[in-house]
């Protein structure tokens, strides 16, 4: 193992134990701790510089914050690429396959959130069809979450698609189209494998 060998087994140990230092930020946030604490206080000045700008970027949906769940997913990357180089490279294919497999994760979970959203637009048609009366709590941290995470792209999608029998048919067509990109993202990442 040559030097640069050690140095990447020191930034793979570098980002892990930042790693762990982002989960107990996020673990002692839970529990509101003493902010003069010089633990604390530690931990808020390292991580800050990176959950920072990406609470600027993120807002948070449905109170909570994204930020800590994002930075979380980069270095898991970083570690990834690290981990390939030290093994004596990393092919451009190889890093591609790792983005196409982050990206594959995230819109996997957003297909869910818009299948929950599609799912709740049918149930409140059928009772409004039925003459029921029709309530969507959203006071509920869960479906705040899912109905603020998912309206971005259907306030875009809305006017575009017009209503059948009055159902608001975007949750279903964005899922959809979703899955077609899916359909495409996993052909590529099998492609990159084939030929990697």
């Amino acid at each position: 193992m040559g030097i640069l060998g050690s140095l990447m087994m020191l930034l793979d140990f570098a980002l892990g134990a930042y790693t762990w230092m982002i989960l107990i930020r996020v673990l002692l946030s839970w529990v509101n701790p003493d902010p003069y604490n010089p633990i604390v206080q530690f931990l808020i000045r390292a991580t800050d510089p990176v959950l920072e700008p990406l609470r600027r970027l993120l807002p948070s949906v449905g109170g909570l914050d994204l930020s800590p769940i994002v930075a979380l997913l980069g270095i898991s990357l970083l570690q990834r690429l690290v981990a390939g180089m030290a093994r004596g490279g990393m092919a451009l294919s190889s890093l591609m396959l790792e983005m196409i497999t982050l990206l594959h994760l995230l819109l996997t979970f957003y297909l869910l959130l818009l299948f929950v959203r599609g799912g709740l637009h049918v149930r409140s048609w059928l009772a409004f069809r039925r003459g029921r009366p029709v309530r969507i709590n959203l006071a509920n941290p869960v479906l705040r979450f899912v109905f603020q995470a998912t309206e971005p792209l259907l306030r875009w999608m809305r006017p575009r698609l017009p209503t059948v029998y009055g159902l608001d048919a975007s949750p279903l067509v964005g899922a959809l189209l979703l899955l077609l990109f899916l359909a495409v993202l996993q052909d590529l990442s099998v492609r990159l494998m084939w030929h990697g």
